[in-house]
């Protein structure tokens, strides 16, 4: 096998080399690692509460108790989300998708993960209230999938923007952007931008044209998701520049009752 030529032969000519060019390169090096740190993901795929307002709280997957939400709180697969009257929650997840929670609005994170490739399947469960969701466009890039069930319906969309109300037996179905195809396990209708379509037991009822209230509304949601992806982005560069933790759980309830267990085996003295 021969060496390549651009690599001295000689041990002392070998080690000249490299330092010339850990010397002459190394600035260029560190930067593109500066650069990969920046544009690469500072967090995992996680759904975190990026804006709150009023009473919003969290109960954690395995506990049964309700907790006061905090903002850069993580949201995990199993929790739940419960937003009080007069209040709100946007949740973002990496810098392309946000839920919108309304007031008295519960809902369950039933899945989030990553995918082999470099995407996420995400499933969430409308309990009862509004829910909007602002999805990453092209989902099908990385074989992303971001579904929403309610009331036996199930929500399924690859890169669009949508609300699901639900309200004891119904649940409405509303597209501003794209297509959001919504199936009960026995069919499955296709509810268009523009277009609300309501469902009683998982059973399709009637769709209709949005009225102007209604896409005013929308609109208002984006201006106010500008806000809040700038209030991410500040956050990000905040842990960056290591002026603030990174995103966390707030409230590790399941790893404190397993503390309480331990410390209870514990033989007394």
């Amino acid at each position: 096998m021969t060496r390549p030529k651009s690599i001295p032969r000689n041990p002392l000519m070998t080690f000249i080399f490299l330092f010339s060019l850990l010397l002459f390169h190394g600035p260029t090096f560190a930067q593109n690692a500066a650069d990969d740190d920046a544009t690469g993901a500072v967090e995992p795929v996680q759904y975190v509460l990026e804006d709150l307002k009023g009473d919003v709280q969290v109960l954690e997957a395995g506990s049964k108790d309700w907790a006061k939400a905090d903002e850069g709180e993580v949201v995990e697969t199993g929790d739940e989300v419960k937003v009080g009257d007069k209040s709100e929650a946007t949740l973002a997840l990496g810098n392309d998708t946000s839920v919108h929670l309304d007031a008295q609005t519960h809902m369950k994170v039933e899945k989030i993960e990553a995918n082999e490739n470099g995407g996420f399947l995400s499933r969430l469960q409308v309990l009862t209230g509004n829910l909007l969701a602002d999805v990453k466009k092209h989902l099908l890039d990385s074989q992303s999938t971001f579904e929403v069930e309610s009331n036996g319906v199930i929500c399924g969309v690859r890169g669009t923007a949508f609300e699901v109300n639900a309200q004891g037996e119904n649940a409405q179905v509303t597209t501003h952007e794209g297509s959001v195809e919504v199936g009960n396990g026995h069919e499955s209708h296709l509810v268009d931008a523009g277009h609300l379509s309501n469902f009683q037991k998982g059973r399709f009822l009637l769709q209709r044209r949005l009225g102007r209230n209604e896409t005013q509304r929308f609109q208002r949601w984006r201006a106010f998701r500008q806000i809040v992806l700038k209030k991410r982005l500040q956050r990000l560069q905040d842990i960056r520049n290591h002026r603030r933790a990174p995103w966390k759980r707030r409230h590790p309830f399941v790893k404190r009752a397993l503390l309480q267990k331990q410390f209870k085996r514990r033989p007394h003295r």
